[in-house]
């Protein structure tokens, strides 16, 4: 499976904590190893609508990666009528906010589920 491309574009949280850490980590991984692709948060944050419209008819599968229970990459998508995607928080890998390391085992099991969702 770790050699395999993916079916996805991954928008991440980038947030200061260790939590939004992961989710960037996990996303840029998995983007520069050509599986996937990243979205730019930013740009559908400040209504790019000619993006926010190829996010929209994308035929690949979007995977909002967020860092904590705030949610602020789902809300972002959301807000701008972003719906059709598989959400998932770096929280429900037993990470905790503000407390668990960064380690390389952690990432591969976000990467793994990542992978089991999206080929």
């Amino acid at each position: 499976m770790e050699n395999q491309n993916l079916n996805a574009m991954l928008v991440s949280c980038s947030g200061a904590s260790n939590t939004g850490c992961y989710a960037d980590k996990v996303a840029r991984i998995l983007a520069e190893s050509g599986r996937a692709n990243m979205i730019c948060l930013p740009k559908i944050a400040i209504n790019d609508t000619k993006f926010i419209d190829e996010v929209k008819n994308t035929s690949k599968k979007v995977v909002v990666i967020d860092g904590c229970p705030i949610n602020c990459a789902e809300k972002i998508m959301k807000d701008h009528g972003i719906e059709n995607f598989i959400h998932l928080n770096t929280t429900d890998f037993g990470i905790i906010k503000g407390k668990t390391p960064i380690t390389d085992e952690n990432i591969s099991k976000i990467i793994k589920h990542i992978e089991t969702i999206t080929i």
